[in-house]
């Protein structure tokens, strides 16, 4: 009986997995058949993946000691160590003006990393990794199967190939990157898309990554952001997220069950009912935070390794300490804010171990390594200069996140007409943004944090560096989200660790509940209440997961249609993309452009304050050309406010068709071109002795201005 019941299980698992995978070939069948991604760019683009990120990542990751035990976590430490090799590469190829590097690095390493896979065939190690594909968690690939549902409807199943649909849907943050990804291809440093002059310095190595391909073989930055990404987000995050929870929980069996839960949590529900704002941030991955959260989960876990051979003096620790550097090197250049999330609570760990005589002080000198790699990139990459983080004013504002959420204002008003006391109000503020912050986690989360911070600090339970690392790199993420002041999403960012790290610190509470409660009633009715708010919540926020892709889902079905047009704003039309290609194809690569196009509004009503609102041109970041002013200022600290005035106020001047002197003007100021957006401005014709027409269609205008 126990037998027959036995295969009925591994059949119904067998299903499962099978369901699931068919379900992934499908919905990327859907992506080339409906929505227009190249077959031809997008293997390219895979083939790229596999011989020159995820093969050589793996032979580094074997050397490091990262071979053996979880596939997942081979796999995750494999594309995070291939991608530090490509941004090396890089940088190589800059410095030696070359392309060599870049072109040999990948095939020599995948050659290397094959010949060692045959020599080592016929060990007891190559059995573990077929053992573990037949083992894989049936709740893991459902895990996948959503995840990667999610990232490509809000991506690639929003945009449709130029050829296929009179007009293109582009999200501006995507377009942003798009530009960016473009530039480093023909180089670096790249130089801003805003301000003349300007070099940028920015979190670029997810950019620096993708236009690899783009410099070697062609690609289109577009295939890139709009096609491969969402893939390789769903990827990454899948393979890291399922491998911390194989590595760090107590019970590594249930990492499948533990990633599915974290689907419908919709955390950091803040914005509106209806969405996740880590979701969006994570898996659709506009700025690719996503990456960089994946790529930390692989770095504690290495961290993990590489302290218990350290503690044992394995010499081996050399290798995985190097490969904690590279890591940090990557993370920092994805995301600044998370690399010094990483870095401060690292520090805080080891100092405390070290006041507790829990840990050596010989762990200072791999610490100061550590940070040096971290500075490093942070000084140099992230550095720009006139580019700065804060808004202007106090560095440090308690509580100011909280203002993005959608029910603060209502909130306020209810307390203040029952004269709650501001302190009271202040309260349930803070208390309602937790509960809307971590969402399903909030309860266990709050009573575990504070149970083992008491028994680490009473020395009642076993000091684990890397378990407190992860309490540590909550403790600093979200103090910096709640108390420092800074602009766009980075102040974000900091939160979304604590909120990633939040989960795993949920199910070691519950682990430690189920062992004492074999002993404790008290402990088992913790457990049984634990278990009950977290099964309550998870119910109301599945449900909003399901409303959310019940509207995505239909949004996809809607985007399909060619004949569909979007949002003048939020689109580009045939005719811009025609102008588009002929800037790229019949400009100087050093052309300066002018342009009347501002994401979201009209110049006649842009606001200078307002960096966010206007920032894109759109066809301008596709062809990679320098714009005089296309958004207000990006790369000027918040002080020269003046400057982004004194821009404005002479862009306009160059569409005045009475300013006589306006030819004179745009070579004053380096101008090359001249673009009109008909679809947004009503503009006369603006020829004459200094403006030359040089293309035109029924929604572009684009003069050339002449020399004298």
């Amino acid at each position: 009986m126990a037998e027959r019941s036995g295969t009925e299980n591994r059949i119904f698992k067998n299903a499962i997995r099978l369901t699931c995978a068919a379900l992934i070939v499908i919905l990327l069948i859907i992506s080339f058949a409906v929505y227009g991604a190249p077959g031809g760019q997008m293997t390219t683009v895979l083939l790229f993946f596999l011989f020159y990120m995820q093969l050589p990542g793996m032979l580094v990751a074997s050397w490091a000691g990262l071979g053996k035990g979880n596939l997942s976590t081979y796999l995750a430490a494999g594309t995070f160590a291939g991608w530090t090799i490509n941004i090396a590469a890089f940088f190589i190829s800059i410095f030696t003006g070359s392309n060599i590097a870049l072109y040999a690095a990948g095939p020599i390493l995948s050659a290397a990393y094959i010949l060692t896979v045959l020599l080592r065939a016929k060990q007891r190690d190559s059995k573990l990794s077929k053992k573990q594909l037949r083992d894989v968690s049936p709740a893991f690939c459902i895990f996948a199967v959503l995840v990667l549902l999610y990232c490509l409807v809000n991506t690639q199943y929003r945009y449709l190939a130029p050829e296929l649909c009179d007009t293109i849907l582009v999200n501006p943050d995507k377009a942003y990157h798009m530009g960016i990804i473009d530039s480093l291809s023909h180089g670096y440093p790249v130089q801003s898309m805003w301000v003349q002059g300007k070099t940028m310095k920015y979190h670029i190595f997810t950019e620096i990554l993708l236009s690899i391909p783009v410099r070697l073989f062609g690609i289109r930055a577009d295939v890139m952001s709009m096609s491969f990404a969402p893939l390789f987000t769903a990827y990454c995050f899948t393979v890291s997220f399922y491998s911390f929870f194989r590595e760090m929980a107590g019970k590594p069996e249930r990492a499948g069950i533990y990633c599915l839960i974290f689907f419908p949590s919709m955390m950091f529900n803040i914005r509106r009912w209806t969405s996740s704002y880590a979701f969006k941030l994570i898996l659709t991955n506009d700025n690719y935070a996503g990456y960089g959260l994946a790529a930390m989960l692989v770095l504690i876990v290495a961290f993990d390794k590489w302290y218990r051979r350290f503690v044992d003096g394995d010499r081996g620790s050399i290798k995985l300490l190097i490969f904690c550097m590279m890591l940090t090197i990557l993370v920092t250049g994805i995301k600044g804010p998370i690399g010094a999330v990483f870095v401060a609570g690292l520090w805080g760990t080891m100092i405390l171990g070290i006041i507790m005589r829990k840990v050596s002080p010989k762990t200072l000198l791999p610490l100061l390594l550590i940070t040096a790699s971290f500075v490093f990139i942070y000084m140099t990459v992230l550095g720009a200069q006139g580019q700065v983080n804060s808004p202007g004013g106090a560095t440090l504002k308690f509580g100011g996140m909280t203002n993005i959420a959608f029910w603060k204002d209502s909130l306020i008003d209810l307390l203040n007409a029952h004269g709650m006391p501001q302190i009271v109000i202040l309260a349930a503020v803070l208390a309602a943004f937790m509960v809307f912050f971590f969402t399903i986690y909030f309860v266990p989360f709050c009573i575990g944090y504070i149970r083992e911070f008491v028994l680490v600090i009473a020395g009642k339970k076993e000091f684990v560096p890397s378990k407190v690392l992860v309490y540590a790199e909550c403790m600093v993420g979200f103090a910096a989200m709640m108390f420092l002041s800074f602009s766009g999403h980075s102040q974000v960012y900091f939160g979304l660790v604590t909120l990633i790290l939040a989960p795993v610190i949920t199910y070691w509470f519950i682990e430690d509940m189920e062992n004492s409660g074999k002993a404790s009633k008290a402990a088992k009715a913790v457990l049984i209440a634990t278990a009950g708010i977290m099964l309550i919540t998870v119910i109301f926020t599945a449900s909003l997961q399901a409303s959310y892709f019940n509207r995505r889902i239909k949004d996809a079905v809607s985007y399909a249609d060619p004949e569909k047009g979007g949002s003048k704003y939020l689109s580009i039309s045939n005719g811009e993309y025609e102008a588009m290609r002929w800037i790229d194809t019949n400009t100087p690569k050093d052309a300066l452009l002018a342009s009347d196009r501002y994401y979201s509004v009209a110049l006649k009503k842009y606001d200078v304050d307002n960096r966010w609102d206007n920032r894109f041109f759109l066809y301008e970041v596709y062809a990679n050309r320098p714009s005089y002013i296309s958004g207000s200022g990006f790369d000027l600290a918040a002080e020269d406010i003046p400057l982004r005035i004194d821009m404005i106020e002479k862009n306009k001047r160059l569409y005045d068709v009475n300013d006589t002197g306006r030819g004179d003007l745009a070579r004053e100021l380096g101008i090359d071109y001249v673009i009109v957006s008909k679809r947004f401005t009503d503009v006369p014709d603006l020829s004459n002795e200094d403006f030359e027409k040089c293309f035109t269609n029924e929604d572009i205008d684009i003069y050339s201005v002449k020399n004298p």
